[in-house]
């Protein structure tokens, strides 16, 4: 149980560090301003993390905002390091988040229906 409960606490704190990170450092970026960050998943010996996101502008292509998280990795992880008390950092894997198109997909088919 309470490994539980120091996952949870590590999850949360990634979350908020990373939302901070992604909004203050990373401001003059056209993709990466436009992220939200829903959920992270650590795995259970904290080693790897992963980040579930989506993204708001749709004037850019998902493709693009995925190779520029690509590119800024190495950095994200190196300002996390500096924010979070962990021994170590975990690797940093970033997922598109589907259930908010899944949900208006839904949304827009109940209005068809209607």
């Amino acid at each position: 149980m309470p490994k539980d409960v120091k996952l949870e606490r590590a999850q949360s704190n990634i979350l908020r560090e990373l939302t901070l990170i992604l909004q203050r450092e990373f401001h003059d970026t056209d993709f990466i301003k436009f992220l939200t960050i829903h959920e992270v998943r650590l795995s259970s010996d904290m080693s790897h993390a992963k980040i579930f996101y989506s993204y708001v502008n749709p004037d850019f292509d998902l493709e693009e905002v995925k190779i520029e998280l690509m590119h800024n990795l190495k950095e994200i992880r190196m300002l996390l390091a500096n924010k979070v008390d962990m021994r170590s950092v975990p690797e940093l894997t970033f997922e598109y988040d589907k259930s908010l198109d899944n949900a208006n997909n839904i949304d827009k088919i109940l209005k068809d229906i209607k």
